[in-house]
């Protein structure tokens, strides 16, 4: 069966056939191998049947929210607040991207709309200033990373649904590290701007006009303070949560910025229908994919053959780590979460590994993965952000890839950085 899977799988894959279409024609493939007509049957039933998850109805509204806010500009007074903040420091730009990415990470939930709406005006920016084209691109590729981890994040919402695991312990979990993500990431922004005498130092603006930039932030600073407050105090579900960000997105949007305009809405629904469609067919796919899981017994095989390697839980860890790096490398995120997520977290909790702290472990390595060359999505984002080649930018980054590692290594073996919050608030 192994040799089916990967006999039909991986030529596809090398062909260009798009994930999804590659799970349903390997799982047709076994179906024929297996010789039982009734089990074509199963294909439809179950990827209707995948859609059917109320959880499910928050990714088209929190992928409608980053857009709408993304349409009003929000980015600009996110912009202005960073640089307002940590401007001053040695290397400003290079901080200025970092923290903008962290700020827009808790409205967008994607690395890759991080890259877009912050590059396109960071690294023009950083280049104006002195600062090599790679490094501005490699930058604005890395911090983007923080955008799934920093809730609300899509892939958490993925692994929510596929794993019945608390969304609101998920979202907590991802927060400690979201940060230390950040301050990884400008430690070695400074070391770098130091070495290579990026950046001017330039003055403090003084306590009044951050004041007034914080206070020209707070509407899109709130979002997603109100998206957490109102899940953690019971007051609306997660579901709810993303359709009082697109509600509020709008109202911001329409009355207090008026940066939005009635022509913005076609453009905003159509990204929306678009991403949304990609998500919940590839979804859908892996569904009648898991069904061979289960018939193979292949958690049980998977399981049997970590424990062949290691009874230890912190070298299953450190393999972990590995395999999930190389595979968001290669592979869609969506993918490796909805396919991989139910193959190897039984594993994992056999380790006594906590399902939250794996949720994460599997979200940051398949995020950092997104910015890793060769072939990292979030890449050839800044690529295009930036036109930058990607041999150039892809040395660029390894510090900043480097740094990122050591934060995961961290949140990997110090389970507090994840459960803390969590734990705090009931979750785990």
């Amino acid at each position: 069966m192994i040799g089916i899977l990967f006999g039909s799988f991986v030529p596809m894959l090398l062909l260009g056939v798009p994930v999804a279409l590659c799970l349903v024609l390997m799982t047709i493939f076994v179906y024929m191998q297996i010789g039982d007509p009734r089990l074509f049957l199963q294909i439809p039933q179950r990827m209707f049947s995948s859609t059917e998850n109320l959880l499910l109805l928050a990714i088209p509204f929190f992928i409608m929210a980053g857009e709408i806010m993304n349409r009003a500009k929000v980015t600009d007074r996110l912009m202005d607040l960073s640089s307002a903040l940590v401007g001053w420091i040695r290397g400003g730009l290079a901080h200025t991207n970092i923290t903008a990415s962290m700020f827009f990470a808790g409205i967008t939930g994607s690395a890759v709309s991080d890259t877009v709406a912050v590059g396109g005006i960071m690294v023009p920016a950083m280049k104006k200033s002195g600062y090599s084209e790679e490094y501005s691109a490699a930058v604005t590729a890395a911090s983007s990373v923080i955008g799934p981890i920093i809730p609300p994040s899509i892939p958490m919402l993925l692994y929510a649904s596929v794993m019945n695991v608390s969304i609101a312990g998920l979202f907590l979990g991802g927060m400690l590290p979201g940060i230390l993500v950040a301050i990884s990431l400008m430690v070695t922004a400074y070391i770098i701007a130091v070495r290579k005498g990026f950046g001017e130092r330039i003055p403090f603006v003084g306590f009044f006009n951050l004041g007034l930039a914080i206070l020209r932030s707070i509407p899109a600073l709130l979002l997603p303070a109100i998206i957490m407050v109102g899940i953690l105090g019971g007051f609306f579900s997660p579901t709810q949560a993303s359709a009082v960000a697109v509600m509020y997105g709008l109202a911001i949007g329409f009355l207090f910025y008026r940066t939005l305009s009635l022509s913005d809405l076609g453009p905003i629904l159509k990204h929306t229908v678009q991403a949304t469609a990609m998500i919940m067919f590839l979804l859908a796919c892996a569904k009648s994919f898991s069904w061979l899981v289960s018939y193979y017994n292949l958690v049980e095989n998977a399981t049997l053959f970590f424990i062949s390697i290691t009874e230890n839980k912190y070298v299953f860890l450190l393999l972990l780590n590995i395999l999930f790096l190389v595979i968001g490398m290669f592979l869609d995120m969506g993918f490796a979460i909805i396919v991989l997520g139910p193959l190897l977290a039984p594993v994992a909790y056999e380790y006594g590994v906590d399902p939250i702290h794996f949720g994460l472990i599997a979200c940051m390595n398949l995020t950092i993965g997104l910015a890793t060359p060769p072939f990292g999505l979030v890449l050839f984002a800044a690529m295009g952000v930036s036109k930058v080649s990607l041999s150039k930018l892809s040395w660029a980054i390894l510090p900043f890839i480097l740094a990122e590692i050591t934060v995961l290594m961290l949140v990997t073996y110090v389970p507090f950085f994840t459960m803390f919050l969590p734990r705090l608030f009931g979750y785990a």
